[in-house]
């Protein structure tokens, strides 16, 4: 490193004493040799100078990087150098008159920023001439590469070009950004105004069912879930969230709304999103729950997602989380199919939760109310054990089936009230589903109104440690591994549900399912154990016993007053 040192100063004060050589001598006279002696006579006020430099050189010399590093550098700007003279002339050239943009014949800035020729095969997307712009004329593709952007999307013949004279079309911003893990894969301006996260969830399931033979509903291995999931930020107060989804055997879109949050206790929110209406669902992630599903009620009765406009709002006072809004009211619908909407509201309390350490700091309580009308087929129009109302005909075992003719015609008014604990180590949820459904047949004149009630009770214990103060991610306090070192048992967590549903019996009295093969209640008990390996992946297993109050088909001409499903999940989330 001495040795290095040293010849840079020998270098660096040769060049400088050979500078000094050159601009000293006459107009028109060669320059020559310059000796450096080893000893010198009294130094001159320049040598003073020309050593103070040196010294200062020899300063930034040795905070300079490994000298393959500055080769780079320098080619790297000989590169941005070249592209600069070549925008700059063909601005220049676009700006000339008789000309308003490049020839198929001229070449473009390749990705790596080398020139490149028109049989590169680099040529902008869109490229081509566009019309003057307030008297200047700038090119779509040199706009492209100035960062104007968009230029490539859709400029037709009588488009205008961005251009900072005016408002409209805009010129957008280039930033630099940064990336970052957690949560998520994420892209953020320096400014952090801006940003772009991606994530996914992927649930593989095997499910087996104790009755052999059954029809539709077959023992599978299947995707569960498959979210492809973007959010972010255009500018801090505005959040954007766009998903999508292969569940089963069918793919769609999840959700698409904006968020405006300029203060986390008031919120708007507009697109299609997870309806607030039951605790299970709308404050519980997908990702998290407990058994792996929700209640039998929330599966065939609940709104699930819709597409509408709410206020909503965390924390108010600390101890209030709220939303209210009106929905289409069609469940897990992209669309309307009727014209009456919905208001759905939700509202939760949480009384201790100033008291930091307090039993009852993470206790809650709370409902949440849907009320509307629909005009439509009923949604969903076969009810399940297991699965919501998207999901596959050989998954979940039906146990009512509503006939051809019958329409959801009339008021719906649905109501939940819950509880959720949360303490250290233990989760214990209850809630309480009921209201009415209206239905009429087809063909037939008059209306049902058939009651609706529900409730069910679950609890969990992290036998590993971990403390809870609601259901999100868990971080185990050893991940699972397996390496030398690192070994640990992950989070392991046996979870128990209990859940009730009873439908009145105007369904049968009305005409709208046939009771010789179909039940009106049932109970439904989930035994399971989640192991997580670390906060990305979880392995569940859940058995669900149900018993009908009547027997129910199973398969054609083939009843049982009973079934059972084993489910084993695999899921990873980032």
């Amino acid at each position: 490193m001495q040795q290095g040192a040293g010849r840079r100063r020998m270098m660096i004060a040769g060049g400088m004493l050979v500078f000094v050589g050159v601009a000293g001598r006459a107009p028109g006279q060669s320059p020559e040799p310059v000796a450096v002696p080893a000893a010198v006579a009294p130094r001159t006020a320049r040598e003073a100078v020309l050593e103070d430099r040196l010294r200062r050189m020899e300063g930034l010399l040795e905070r300079m990087p490994d000298p393959e590093h500055v080769r780079e550098l320098e080619a790297t700007v000989r590169r941005l150098s070249s592209q600069v003279d070549q925008l700059s002339t063909r601005l220049r050239e676009a700006e000339s008159p008789g000309r308003t943009g490049p020839s198929v014949d001229d070449g473009v800035i390749g990705p790596d920023g080398s020139a490149m020729g028109p049989g590169d095969g680099g040529a902008v997307p869109g490229s081509g001439s566009a019309g003057p712009v307030g008297g200047d004329a700038v090119s779509e593709d040199v706009a492209e590469e100035i960062g104007f952007g968009g230029t490539a999307a859709g400029f037709g013949p009588s488009a205008e070009i961005p251009t900072p004279r005016f408002d409209m079309p805009g010129v957008l911003p280039d930033r630099r950004t940064r990336s970052h893990w957690g949560p998520g894969f994420q892209l953020r301006t320096d400014d952090d105004e801006f940003d772009i996260q991606f994530h996914n969830l992927t649930q593989i399931d095997g499910r087996f069912y104790g009755i052999p033979d059954q029809d539709p509903v077959a023992d599978t291995f299947d995707i569960a879930r498959q979210w492809f999931i973007f959010n972010g930020h255009l500018t801090r107060p505005y959040e954007y969230y766009v998903s999508f989804v292969q569940a089963f055997d069918s793919f769609s879109a999840l959700d698409i709304f904006l968020n405006v949050n300029y203060d986390k206790r008031f919120q708007f929110r507009f697109g299609r999103y997870k309806s607030p209406f039951a605790y299970e669902f709308y404050a519980q992630p997908t990702e998290a729950l407990a058994s792996g599903e929700w209640s039998v009620f929330f599966n065939n009765f609940g709104m699930n997602r819709d597409v509408g406009a709410m206020l909503w709002g965390e924390s108010l006072f600390k101890r209030v989380d709220y939303a209210a809004g009106i929905f289409n009211g069609t469940p897990n619908a992209q669309v309307d199919l009727s014209n009456p909407k919905s208001l759905i509201a939700y509202l939760n309390l949480a009384p201790f939760r100033p008291r930091e350490g307090s039993p009852l700091e993470n206790f809650n309580v709370g409902g949440s109310v849907v009320a509307g009308s629909q005009d439509h087929a009923p949604v969903p129009s076969i009810l399940r054990t297991i699965v919501p109302t998207a999901g596959s005909n050989v998954i979940g075992v039906p146990f009512l089936i509503f006939n051809g003719d019958v329409k959801a015609e009339g008021p719906r008014d649905l109501w939940s009230l819950h509880t959720a604990y949360f303490y250290r180590s233990l989760m214990l949820l209850a809630e309480w589903q009921s209201g009415f459904q209206t239905y009429g047949l087809t063909d037939k004149p008059g209306r049902a109104r058939v009651p609706v009630e529900g409730f069910y009770v679950q609890g969990s214990y992290f036998l590993t440690g971990e403390t809870m103060a609601s259901r999100g991610r868990v971080i185990p306090r050893r991940n699972f591994d397996l390496r030398r070192g690192r070994r640990g048992p992950g989070a392991w967590e046996p979870v128990f549900r209990y859940a009730y549903l009873d439908i009145g019996e105007q369904v049968f009295g009305a005409g709208l399912a046939d009771p010789d093969i179909w039940t009106n209640r049932l109970y439904l008990t989930d035994v399971g154990i989640n192991w997580y390996w670390n906060p990305y992946i979880r392995v569940l297993f859940d058995w669900q016993h149900a018993g009908f109050s009547t027997p129910v088909q199973y398969r054609p001409g083939g009843l049982s007053s009973t079934s059972d499903l084993f489910m084993l999940r695999f899921q990873f989330w980032f």
